[in-house]
């Protein structure tokens, strides 16, 4: 074989593994973005024979939901847990990996109520920084089942939410890190968050946004404030004027309240330090059912 055959070969293997590579890269499940709980799938020997809906049911108003985005996972229910002395609902952060279209593996590391005190006894309990549960899925574009354990007979049942805004910088996985009063626009304080003892994460995806606060570290079990909170809303970011618009639909933890969409904005003035970090800072806004005005939260996007 010559020297130019040889290098027709070597083009030809290169464009086969561009190409497998490629094809490879668009058929991987594509699980990023918000979901909504729709219903539960019952199973016999592992068949789909049945689906139960959440409006069709007794509590038509239980909400669940879940996001995917850059490693990260969120889940958050607003399900009243009435025995507890937290009353809203439950939730969990933690990463999450692909294994195929019907295996997911996540490390759940914190939580909001219920669910945020199980996982913190269940590392310390064990020493470990995450709970680890390999979850069996079908995964399509626009739905997906969960199966949580291999021999349930039921799975969850999830519908991806609309895309309600463009991408921005703003879009992305976040963790509090500081928080800076101010008073008449004049910085007075500034406090870091400890990451052994406050998880403050949000997500922020195309218009949607859920966060949620693990105060496990830093409460008494039999405090309200142990079960933390978090909430689900919309947002509206204009990356012009730099301010961000937050609609609060639903909380979990001891967040309980709720509203309808788009009825509650809260106002944040928005500074970028570089890609990977911002402020908002909250401004007075009239109505709103919690008061940011005067408080800077800084916050680091999560790799």
């Amino acid at each position: 074989m010559n020297f130019k055959n040889i290098f027709i070969t070597i083009i030809c293997l290169t464009l086969i593994s561009c190409a497998n590579s490629s094809e490879i890269k668009n058929n991987s499940p594509k699980i990023e973005g918000f979901w909504n709980r729709v219903g539960t799938i019952q199973l016999v020997n592992g068949i789909h024979v049945d689906t139960s809906y959440i409006k069709d049911s007794e509590d038509p108003s239980f909400k669940q939901l879940k996001v995917f985005k850059d490693g990260n996972m969120i889940w958050l229910n607003n399900y009243k847990d009435t025995l507890s002395p937290w009353k809203g609902g439950s939730g969990g952060y933690g990463k999450y990996k692909i294994n195929s279209k019907d295996s997911i593996t996540e490390r759940i590391s914190h939580g909001t109520g219920r669910w945020g005190a199980m996982v913190k006894n269940y590392k310390d309990s064990l020493n470990l920084s995450a709970w680890t549960f390999g979850l069996e899925t079908n995964i399509n574009e626009n739905f997906y089942s969960q199966k949580n354990s291999p021999n349930s007979k039921f799975a969850e049942y999830w519908e991806r939410m609309p895309r309600l805004e463009s991408n921005t910088k703003i879009d992305g996985a976040w963790k509090r890190v500081y928080q800076i009063n101010y008073v008449n626009g004049i910085a007075v304080d500034t406090v870091s968050v400890p990451n052994d003892a406050v998880l403050d994460v949000k997500v922020m995806s195309r218009g949607n946004y859920t966060y949620q606060v693990d105060l496990t570290g830093i409460s008494d079990p039999e405090e309200p404030q142990y079960g933390g909170f978090g909430g689900f809303g919309t947002f509206e970011y204009d990356s012009d004027k730099m301010v961000l618009v937050e609609y609060q639909e639903w909380g979990s933890g001891t967040s309980t309240g709720s509203a309808a969409p788009k009825t509650n904005p809260v106002y944040h003035d928005i500074k970028f330090y570089n890609d990977d970090l911002f402020i908002q800072i909250g401004k007075d806004t009239l109505g709103a059912t919690s008061n940011q005005a005067g408080r800077g939260l800084v916050y680091k996007r999560i790799k």
